[in-house]
């Protein structure tokens, strides 16, 4: 039996398959003239191609059921005829492996609408996302400069040439913020104060599950090609977004959990101008040994000395949306805030927000997330960004609402008629994280912050190497 004779209204061949950026060419007229009987042979004979090793692979691929060998002669084949365009040192041992595995894992046949299945098959290989990073040239040497003035701000102190350096870390001028810091916490918990014998509103959680995988989809449609294209990320290992959203109220309030909130809070306010750049006037540097121990200890310190703002911070860990990190869960308010804060619709635009925001830190290739640690201002990386991009995703959604009663219905049901985010939504947060992450892309452009972000390639912003 043909390998493609059960495919009907086949697309035309040769065509190009566009990803962004980059083009594969997708052709099988060749692979027509292979029959089952030669299996064998030619699983065998493309492993030893693609891997230089000479095993017997066909005695793994014969067990596999139904369309699955079909399906992976065909990604096979396509992987083949696009190779030749991978950069130098590209994993093909490894590209075969994941495709072998996702054979029995496929969510689209050859012959698929829309190329589905090229588009599955070079997404898994790792192909997509190795030829948008070489196709992509890194800044030059005069944006390096000041992405690093960016990434590095100068400090406090001067130094010889009488420009400014940063000096020793100044525990005083971290006491101020922390005494500041204290006062942010008792103004956020007012938003969840409710009127005298008024009980809470609790908001769906399975609705806000629904929305949850809403926004999985929708991530993949518009950040493409880079937001989906990491082959061991979120949309191939298996991830759901509404598998792993559960309520803020599970979350542990321990010393520890109130401990990483505060320290969070921190590096937020203590870079904000216009709370006077308190982590920048002490010297603070993300990077250097000590620093960010210093902090945590007097952080952790104050907590254990006021047991009231401690326990206000705990309220405030139940009442956070947050992310896990690795494979772990995201949480979400159950509940809606006092009416203080403002209307239902605004909260669940703002639920919104946060549930966008909380899925660009699961999809943040972990190359990238872990660059927080080697620049002064690290929060740029762990929160900066990650705010920005929820951003782009979150003023398209507003967009798709203005004109689709489907989409209405997914993100507003149960809050009313339709209402415009608050402005405030709609401008990037995270203080002077969010504008330096803004400003990066204002000198590199979108192209270099997505495959920074998504796909690990840090040079491309230039973040320091590893």
């Amino acid at each position: 039996m043909s390998l493609t004779n059960d495919l009907t209204h086949a697309p035309a061949e040769p065509r190009t398959v566009i990803f962004g950026p980059v083009t594969a060419t997708a052709d099988y007229k060749a692979l027509r003239v292979l029959t089952e009987d030669k299996y064998p042979e030619y699983f065998n004979r493309v492993y030893t191609l693609f891997t230089g090793l000479e095993f017997d692979v066909w005695s793994h691929i014969a067990q596999y059921e139904g369309e699955d060998k079909l399906w992976l002669a065909h990604a096979l084949y396509l992987f083949a005829k696009n190779k030749d365009a991978l950069p130098a040192g590209f994993d093909h041992t490894a590209a075969v492996a994941r495709l072998m595995n996702r054979a029995t894992q496929r969510t689209a046949m050859p012959g698929a609408q829309d190329d589905a299945f090229e588009r599955e098959v070079l997404r898994a290989a790792g192909w997509v996302s190795a030829m948008v990073v070489k196709n992509i040239a890194p800044p030059d040497r005069g944006q390096t400069a000041k992405l690093n003035l960016i990434f590095n701000p100068p400090g406090s102190d001067q130094d010889g040439d009488g420009g400014r350096q940063v000096g020793p870390l100044r525990k005083n001028v971290i006491k101020e913020l922390i005494d500041a810091l204290a006062k942010v916490v008792d103004e956020q918990l007012l938003h969840w104060v409710r009127p005298k014998n008024t009980p809470a509103e609790p908001e769906s959680l399975d609705h806000l599950k629904r929305i949850a995988d809403y926004l999985q989809k929708y991530v993949a449609r518009v950040l493409g090609p880079y937001a989906d294209a990491r082959e061991d990320g979120p949309y191939f290992d298996g991830f759901r977004y509404s598998e792993r959203l559960q309520s803020t109220w599970q979350l542990p309030a321990g010393p520890d959990e109130r401990l990483n909130w505060m320290v969070n809070r921190a590096q937020a306010i203590g870079w904000d101008k216009e709370r006077g750049a308190l982590l920048a006037k002490a010297d603070y540097d993300g990077a250097r040994d000590g620093d960010h121990e210093t902090l945590r200890q007097m952080l952790r310190e104050r907590l254990e000395a006021d047991q009231n703002l401690s326990r206000m911070v705990g309220a405030m860990v139940k009442l956070t949306t947050a992310h896990s990190g690795g494979e772990g869960k995201i949480s979400v308010q159950p509940i809606f805030p006092s009416p203080v804060w403002g209307t239902k619709a605004d909260w669940r635009w703002r639920v919104i927000r946060s549930l966008t925001h909380e899925l660009m830190h699961r999809l943040a290739h972990p190359g990238f997330t872990a660059a927080a640690d080697r620049i002064r201002h690290g929060q740029i990386v762990s929160e900066g960004f990650v705010d920005l991009l929820a951003l782009d995703v979150y003023t398209r959604l507003w967009g798709l609402v203005s004109q689709s009663e489907a989409a209405t219905q997914v993100l507003l049901k149960g809050v009313g008629a339709i209402k415009v985010p608050d402005p405030s939504f709609l401008k990037v947060g995270y203080g002077e994280a969010g504008t330096s992450a803004a400003a990066v892309r204002d000198l590199v452009g979108d192209d270099r912050v997505r495959a920074a972000f998504f796909l690990g390639a840090t040079h491309l912003v230039g973040l320091p190497p590893a």
